[in-house]
């Protein structure tokens, strides 16, 4: 164990607390040790450690914890108003001894497929069934000191290196969202694939068609939500996953369409880490599908359609072809739809916006108005004046945040 103090929330160190005061080996475990090394600010802490997922439940009681999953059972521990994932040490599963390999819908076999993740085992064997080498660093906050199994987690965050741990193609056939995990680790913190893992990858992305619709849905909407969406759809674009993820976007990647749309996504979430505006995944998905419809319903990206109720079934088409074969939430699709409806009502309007302030997709409609104007060369500043804010923002002011670097295009040669 390496000695070292990190600066974990109060509610963390106390669930470990408790953990251990109850007798059971318990870590904060994962992306969280490496966003702190890194210098970044953890959005949640995962929890790992020795208790069952019955046992934590006897440990923190029915009240404060419930237990999820099926192929991976874990317990949610509420503790001081937040949310934690506290799951058990895995080991790697065992043979399933069956005779015939697992198929997805469109027929790629894959006899590696991990369905039932539930094998408890060690510390260490949990550290070596994880995906990367900067994910399976264990700390422990009560004796403060980090626990690196692999011993190569710590050097590899300094290198800014994924290295998957043991074999990256059986990883990544396992689990084939393995592969759209590491390259959100390339985007999000501009690391590079060492050279096994990067051949493992290009040789396994068909196997992301094996991968449970519901898992990618998920990845898809904290992608959206995060501040690196734009840079995602890059870096799975640059090594040829986007196609499996997202084939209409990718199908559309040298239109003026993805080019709008990524620019306002990358608008979007400079605002939002600059304060001007709350993080809201509904605004980033009518925000990418907003160039598609314009297409559509105006005949070029850029050109705000009329407003019109009719429009809502091109919308509504739109939506679902750009994220399938994903399925978005009907709540979520149903806010984008909403956005995009009354956007165009908004900007077209003579007046302040005032008679749309009591709609409910007002302040997002707003924000897309104003992210669409900037993104065409306005002023921020008049933007921000049109509208009634309808919620109380920041002022707009310069940006001191610098563009963010682009990684040149990769090639599978």
């Amino acid at each position: 164990m390496k000695k070292i103090d990190l600066p974990v929330s109060k509610a963390a160190y106390d669930v470990v607390a408790t953990l251990q005061d109850a007798g059971f080996e318990s870590y904060i475990v994962g992306g969280a040790i490496r966003d702190i090394l890194l210098g970044r600010t953890p959005k949640d802490f995962d929890i790992a450690t020795a208790a069952t997922p019955e046992k934590v439940r006897a440990v923190f009681g029915r009240r404060s914890c419930r237990i999820i999953g099926k192929r991976f059972r874990l317990a949610h521990v509420f503790g001081n108003g937040q949310l934690f994932e506290v799951s058990t040490f895995r080991r790697a599963p065992a043979e399933t001894g069956q005779e015939e390999p697992k198929k997805s819908p469109h027929g790629i076999e894959n006899d590696h497929l991990i369905v039932d993740d539930n094998d408890f085992g060690t510390s260490k064997e949990d550290a070596f069934r994880r995906d990367f080498t900067v994910n399976a660093l264990f700390y422990d906050p009560i004796k403060g000191g980090i626990i690196d199994h692999t011993g190569m987690g710590l050097d590899d965050i300094k290198g800014k290196k994924v290295r998957a741990i043991g074999d990256p193609g059986l990883r990544f056939a396992e689990d084939p969202v393995r592969m759209l995990r590491a390259l959100k680790l390339v985007a999000q913190f501009d690391f590079e694939l060492d050279n096994e893992t990067e051949n493992a990858l290009f040789s396994n992305l068909p196997l992301l068609l094996c991968a449970a619709p519901s898992r990618l849905s998920l990845e898809l909407e904290k992608i959206l939500l995060s501040s690196y969406g734009d840079r995602h759809f890059e870096v799975f674009h640059d090594y040829g996953l986007l196609k499996y993820f997202l084939p209409q976007l990718n199908a559309a990647w040298g239109t003026p369409e993805r080019k709008r749309a990524l620019a306002l996504l990358f608008e979007r979430n400079c605002r939002v880490e600059e304060g001007f505006y709350r993080n809201s995944i509904s605004l980033a998905t009518a925000l990418l599908t907003l160039p598609f419809i314009e297409k559509r319903l105006a005949g070029a990206s850029g050109n705000i359609y009329a407003a019109d109720q009719s429009n809502a079934a091109v919308i509504d088409e739109e939506l679902d072809k750009l994220f399938a074969p994903l399925n978005l939430m009907i709540r979520l699709k149903s806010a984008a739809q909403k956005i995009l409806l009354l956007l165009p009502k908004l900007i077209y309007s003579a007046g302040n916006g005032r008679e749309f302030l009591r709609q409910h997709a007002y302040c997002h409609s707003r924000e897309a108005a104003i992210i669409a104007g900037i993104v065409a060369g306005n002023d921020p500043e008049v933007l921000a004046d049109r509208w009634l804010t309808g919620m109380e923002t920041k002022p707009v002011s310069e940006r001191k945040k610098p563009p963010r670097k682009r990684r040149p295009a990769r090639s599978k040669a």
